[in-house]
């Protein structure tokens, strides 16, 4: 197989997170817009405008990343390998290699379970972490050093069977 060749790919659903973010970053504004309308321009704290700008930032960098995450197995040179690639572009990714993948299985994901929907856990730090976007199939890393990667797919069975691929295969 050539290198990097795209073997499974799926578009998560976050249509739903997006449009709650939209709605937040939407309501933020309008809070900044009456803040400085209903003020004389000397009342208004310059640490409330900078906490009001910065959450602004902070809720449109979240809007732009929740619009497109995408999981795929890539056959790279050293193997299969898992992407999950944040925002538009893919700018912001997380890469788990064939060195670092013990074992691929399907998991059954529900809300308390996962803690909730989105991002959760760290990988660095509590040695766990899960991407859900609903509820229902999922796909479970079971990583090195007893860490542990949740992500919400359709037929898990297809991403855990492309992950073991490399096993069987010669590299390219």
């Amino acid at each position: 197989m050539p290198s990097s060749e795209v073997l499974v790919e799926q578009r998560l659903r976050t249509i739903v997170r997006a449009a709650v973010l939209a709605l937040a970053l939407a309501l933020c504004l309008n809070v900044g817009v009456v803040m400085a309308n209903t003020t004389d321009g000397h009342s208004l704290p310059a640490l409330a405008v900078s906490i009001a700008v910065l959450v602004l930032l902070v809720l449109l960098s979240l809007f732009l990343l929740a619009l497109r995450v995408v999981v795929r197995v890539i056959y790279g040179s050293h193997g299969p390998l898992l992407e999950v690639a944040y925002g538009p572009g893919g700018f912001l990714r997380q890469v788990f290699g064939p060195e670092q993948i013990v074992s691929a299985t399907k998991y059954d994901v529900s809300f308390l379970l996962s803690d909730g929907w989105g991002y959760r856990g760290s990988l660095k730090f509590l040695r766990r972490a899960s991407l859900v976007t609903r509820r229902g199939d999922a796909l479970r890393l079971d990583l090195v050093g007893g860490q542990r990667f949740i992500v919400t797919v359709d037929e898990p069975e297809t991403f855990a069977a492309a992950l073991r691929f490399s096993s069987e295969s010669p590299s390219p």
